[in-house]
């Protein structure tokens, strides 16, 4: 069994992550901000900046409207 409420209490105090934040979380989340798993490999400049240029932000990116106003949020 589970430690969950050692898990809850340590990306609470480390990341300040929020109940509802941590229970929403997957396994694989769980497993990276615990130092688990396997270690991820970093991406390289050019591919951060191939992500930038295909995914940029915007000033509207997240908020409530954006779904009314036919702009998805990606």
């Amino acid at each position: 069994m589970l430690p969950w409420a050692a898990l809850l209490r340590i990306t609470a105090m480390r990341w300040a992550w929020t109940p509802s934040e941590f229970w929403a979380a997957t396994p694989r989340e769980l497993e990276a901000v615990l130092g688990l798993g396997h270690p991820a490999n970093g991406l390289k400049r050019s591919e951060l900046d191939q992500l930038i240029r295909t995914h940029p932000d915007t000033a509207t990116c997240g908020r409530a409207g954006d779904q009314k106003e036919g702009r998805p949020h990606d």
